[in-house]
């Protein structure tokens, strides 16, 4: 680029990089979670061990449906869809696409939902647009749970819960990396990839 652009006339045409003068390449960490993690992520015990309900159920939603923290934390109140033979379908907002959406869910995570849905109709009785309403500085609940404050809830349910590698040591893992989980765990069942 020196010699591109004339910067440095005085720059010799012997001045080269060689191949020690970059830095090394850091390796890359997978972007999805071992299964050895995932089974203690998923593990009832554990999962009970949430401080808050809220934070339970987008964990849930996470790992079952593969959606992003932001369209998770961001679901409408009226989120349930049930398609002609019954099957639970969870609704959402697409950000990247965006788009409306909606994935099949199974039963237990449409229980929670109802129970989501209970507790927010106990605090705000005349309705509430969100499914998880920011739970401070939200008097009307118009505002959502911010995915930053469910960050800092994993965060501390991960320690609470000893959540280790397979070499013990403690687990550091992104909200994110569950959708890449669960895209790994679909393509190793041979779904077909234009599916995922």
């Amino acid at each position: 680029a020196i010699r591109q652009h004339g910067w440095d006339d005085t720059l010799p045409t012997t001045a080269v990089f060689f191949t020690g003068d970059i830095p090394r390449r850091r390796q890359r960490v997978t972007r999805y979670l071992a299964e050895h993690v995932m089974a203690q992520v998923e593990q009832p015990a554990n999962l009970d061990r949430w401080r808050y309900p809220e934070g339970r159920l987008i964990t849930l939603i996470l790992i079952r449906c593969g959606l992003r923290v932001s369209s998770a934390a961001n679901l409408a109140f009226d989120c349930l869809l049930h398609d002609g033979q019954g099957a639970p379908y969870l609704r959402y907002y697409n950000t990247k696409m965006e788009r409306d959406a909606a994935v099949p869910i199974d039963e237990e995570v449409e229980a929670e939902i109802r129970s989501q849905q209970r507790r927010v109709l106990e605090r705000w009785p005349a309705g509430n647009p969100n499914l998880f309403p920011r739970a401070r500085m939200n008097a009307d609940g118009r505002r959502p749970l911010s995915p930053d404050t469910y960050r800092a809830w994993m965060h501390r349910w991960l320690q609470t819960c000893e959540v280790h590698d397979e070499h013990g040591r403690p687990v550091h893992l992104t909200p994110h990396q569950w959708r890449h989980t669960f895209a790994t765990r679909l393509i190793n069942r041979d779904v077909p990839q234009e599916v995922i």
